[in-house]
């Protein structure tokens, strides 16, 4: 897996044209440079003519410019010597804006204040000293960079002038004078006037008569560079009185600090003033409200003593309106125990205090969320508390909102300027945001979110090609979208990518994507929505292993298996139970489960289905016959499940065994049993049956006829080593040696035993070991016993 290079700011390729006939003093800043600041990809041009031609063809970050030039140059149809004052005023006349900087050897104040004077961005006398050469390239990159960042601010300009005219709110530019100078589409909308009747609007049109002199005053204060933020009354077209919160600041030249205009942004709160007048107004209105809320509303005055609590309230806190009224807000909050993750109590009563401290008052409410304890029943309450100022005839009033929720966002701050607000939103989402330019694909912008997912800093990324981040696939795939996109064609927005983190590693997303036009139509940048989808990768390859690792084994499974679903339809049977009833690959599938079974069945299978579709498992394995594809009954041990999804049952899981041979077998078995039963009853030489330890487990009739002298009644009672008449006789410790397996070259044991009465008895054992089915280890013995 290839591993993304560390991409690094202060390496950055920058391209440098340098104008120079002295082709030594340009290798030796080559080389120079290259020990400074490698990202110099210095470009030699020996004449001004030279210099010309590259600069038509191609682009650059810095022009370091030699004074004296060979040759001649035209400039305005006329013919001049060549030398960096000359090519600069034909720099002028190409629109070339790339930062200059003069090097030379033969250079005076004269020279270089003219250079200055037509845009040159330094000017440096050639020297071939210690630092010389170190000074210059920080100055030089000093230089590119503020050239990159002129260039990034005039993007930033074009995209925030979109930003200002589809602004959902109202924004407002004025002259130093008070006359309208620029506005967006909303106001226009909201006071009525077309384009051209608003650039001859002034304060005093703008402004409703009573509040003009409020107005003035607002204006000489940001001319003289404050910033305001006031509550002011507005007239539209058609005298419609408006109430406006305003925040504004000054706006200066741009090469003086002189006031030239103000920018307002302005938010109509008119429905809101409406609203908290009537409250004014009326005491029985704001009784009626508050009451009838759902939401718990509780009004305190500038100190914190509780002026109301509605009925909501007390069904949120467990406290009664009784419980509360006069009583300071903060006794009944304490007792409340607030908590937040992570939040101790006191940090959201500092919150609460630092909201209402009196100079601290503002007209703009307060979010908090937190948790707690019900006083009457105990449990918890997880709230959405808004703080706002009321004002009142008797001064103002602190109203305090809650709503019982789980979660909720408050809005950005009112006062913030819409493009600060649009940069935040897009730098705090938790989805991945990506500005590129069309042509290039370079990065134009990122957030914290796409940062993280790929392990960089945004400004790491800023400047990088977005496929230098992506998988050759997902590369192929982009371009075509960019081609698609320059050419008009219509093109899907959402796809998926797969990109190399820092450390190589794959990760997949999820793109939505559009383009950013500029005021032509013509395409310019692109963005795109990122979202991390790589757990749900790895979760759908993890799913799609196992689902093959158990259709693998359910394919070699040695017993046939088949499910069928709530009609008793079957819906799959793996390659054995097929084989085993005569189907083809497909043609079991679809088929009623009564369909392979004789009719005679039928019954004992609709009682089993009907078990399963209860829920119930199979108690053991049930004999059930089966009918093939070929109209032949077949034997089978039958075990089934129900399958349950979501607590239902959606059908059930059958194993079969094929028992046919088996049956076949045990009936052969049971035969040979039989003949071997009679056959060792019957064999006229005797024969014991010993375990290891000595004792007997089994004998036949001759055995008992042969021993009958030793008067054992049962032979089974008897162990070979401890018995007396074989001690006597010295067998007892030969057996014992056999069964240790001390000595397995004896195959004939020979002795003379005598019974109570004297006779003697001479007989011969032979032994035969039984060895394990599957080890190769001995686990009984057969003695047999042969009278001489």
């Amino acid at each position: 897996m290839a591993t993304r290079p560390h991409v690094k700011k202060a390496l950055k390729e920058a391209k440098i044209l340098a104008i120079d006939d002295d082709e030594w003093f340009i290798r030796l800043l080559v080389k120079k440079f290259q020990d400074v600041d490698p990202g110099f990809k210095i470009t030699p041009a020996l004449t001004a003519n030279e210099a010309i031609e590259k600069l038509e063809s191609d682009t650059f970050d810095c022009i370091l410019c030699d004074h004296r030039l060979p040759g001649t140059i035209q400039v305005q149809g006329r013919t001049f010597p060549s030398d960096g004052i000359h090519l600069m005023r034909k720099f002028t006349t190409m629109n070339i804006d790339t930062p200059v900087i003069f090097v030379t050897g033969q250079g005076s104040e004269e020279i270089a204040s003219e250079a200055l004077q037509l845009g040159a961005s330094g000017y440096f006398i050639k020297r071939v000293q210690p630092g010389y050469f170190s000074l210059m390239a920080t100055s030089i990159r000093q230089t590119i960079d503020r050239y990159w960042l002129q260039k990034e601010l005039q993007k930033s300009e074009a995209r925030y002038r979109d930003l200002f005219e589809n602004s959902a709110g109202l924004i407002i530019i004025l002259d130093s004078e008070g006359k309208l100078q620029e506005t967006n589409i909303n106001f226009l909308s909201i006071y009525g006037y077309t384009v051209e009747d608003s650039r001859k609007l002034t304060l005093e049109e703008l402004a409703y008569p009573e509040d003009f002199e409020k107005w003035q005053e607002m204006l000489k204060s940001i001319c003289k560079g404050n910033t305001e933020s006031r509550m002011l009354r507005s007239r539209t077209k058609y005298d419609q009185i408006l109430h406006l919160d305003i925040t504004a600041r000054p706006i200066y030249g741009k090469k003086t600090k002189t006031v030239t205009g103000i920018q307002a942004i302005v938010r109509d709160i008119t429905q809101q003033v409406k609203t908290q007048q009537a409250l004014i107004d009326s005491e029985e209105k704001h009784r009626k409200i508050v009451e009838g809320s759902i939401e718990g509303i509780i009004i305190m005055d500038q100190e914190g003593t509780i002026l109301d609590w509605n009925p909501a309230a007390s069904t949120i806190t467990g406290f009664s309106a009784e419980d509360t009224l006069g009583q300071s807000i903060w006794t009944i909050i304490e007792q409340l125990e607030p908590t937040e993750i992570g939040t101790p109590t006191i940090k959201i009563l500092d919150e609460l205090k630092d909201f209402m401290a009196p100079d601290r008052i503002s007209n703009i409410p307060k979010f908090l969320e937190y948790s707690i304890k019900n006083a009457e029943d105990g449990s918890n309450r997880i709230l959405e508390v808004t703080l706002f100022i009321i004002e009142h005839s008797r001064g103002y009033r602190i109203a305090k909102v809650m709503r019982d929720v789980t979660a909720k966002k408050m809005a950005e701050e009112e006062t913030r300027s819409y493009a600060q607000r649009f940069q935040t939103l897009i730098e705090q989402a938790a989805i991945g945001v990506w500005i590129t330019n069309i042509t290039d694909e370079s990065t134009i912008y990122v957030n914290e979110s796409v940062a993280q997912l790929l392990d960089y800093s945004p400004h790491e990324m800023i400047g990088v090609s977005v496929l230098d981040f992506v998988t050759p696939n997902s590369a192929d795939l982009l371009k075509e979208k960019t081609r698609q996109r320059l050419q008009g064609e219509k093109t899907e927005d959402n796809y998926e990518l797969e990109f190399y983190n820092r450390s190589g590693t794959k990760v997949y997303a999820r793109v939505t994507a559009a383009a950013i036009k500029d005021e032509n139509g013509n395409v310019i940048e692109t963005y795109g929505f990122i979202r991390d989808i790589t757990q749900e990768r790895q979760r759908e390859k993890e799913l799609r292993t196992t689902k093959e690792f158990l259709e693998s084994i359910i394919d070699s499974m040695i017993d046939g298996l088949y499910t069928y679903d709530q009609n008793l339809k079957i819906t799959s049977a793996n390659p054995r139970l097929k084989e085993m009833l005569g189907y083809k690959k497909h043609t079991l599938e679809g088929k009623s489960i009564f369909d392979i079974f004789p009719s005679y069945e039928h019954t004992r299978v609709k009682e089993i289905t009907q078990e399963r579709m209860a829920g119930k498992k199979s108690e053991g394995h049930l004999l059930l016959t089966y009918m093939t594809a070929q109209g032949e009954e077949v034997k089978a041990s039958v075990s089934s499940v129900p399958l349950i999804a979501d607590d239902k049952v959606t059908g059930a899981v059958v194993t079969v065994s094929d028992i046919t041979e088996q049956r076949r077998i045990e009936k052969y078995l049971r035969q040979v049993t039989k003949e071997y039963e009679t056959l060792v009853t019957n064999l006229p030489l005797g024969w014991l049956k010993i375990d290891n330890m000595g004792r007997v487990i089994a004998y036949n009739r001759s055995a008992q006829e042969l021993l009958d002298f030793t008067e054992t009644m049962d032979l089974k009672t008897i162990n070979i080593i401890n018995f007396h008449p074989f001690q006597e006789a010295g067998l007892a410790t030969q057996f014992r040696d056999l069964l240790y397996q001390k000595d397995l070259d004896e195959k004939v044991f020979d002795s003379v035993l005598e019974d109570s009465q004297g006779m003697q008895h001479h007989l011969k054992f032979y032994p035969f070991p039984i060895y394990h089915e599957l080890e190769p280890r001995i686990t009984a013995w057969f003695l047999i016993v042969e009278k001489v």
